[in-house]
């Protein structure tokens, strides 16, 4: 099934590397995600963890290297974040310490893989 979202992927990395430095997003990387697709209502999930769940349930998690635009999951110490991936293993949204930035995906632990950028729920 195709997806498509109101921002196109490279309008929603655009939207991401222009907040590259802030703390703003600390505790938030689903919402971070879900408005840089263009989505400003919410989506849902109340959290990350509930959106990799969602993704394991519908079988959208993808193990490979996330695609540039696919969103990277990461479940650590019981703690999901999100990232998007940018293209060649890289990927940017809110890091652990919560400031928007640029990471090696083989760099984080705990990754468990990457869906489309799917938000079924958000308006």
């Amino acid at each position: 099934m195709l997806y498509t979202t109101p921002r196109s992927t490279e309008d929603a990395l655009r939207w991401q590397q222009l907040r590259i430095g802030s703390a703003a997003w600390e505790g938030w990387p689903l919402k971070f995600q879900r408005m840089a697709f263009g989505y400003y209502e919410e989506s849902g999930w109340l959290t990350a963890a509930e959106g990799l769940n969602w993704m394991r349930e519908h079988d959208r998690l993808s193990l490979s290297t996330p695609p540039r635009g696919g969103l990277a999951w990461f479940e650590s110490n019981d703690r999901v974040t999100v990232f998007c991936g940018v293209g060649d293993g890289r990927v940017i949204g809110p890091g652990v310490a919560g400031v928007v930035g640029l990471a090696v995906q083989t760099d984080l632990t705990g990754y468990r893989g990457w869906s489309p950028a799917v938000f079924p729920f958000a308006r």
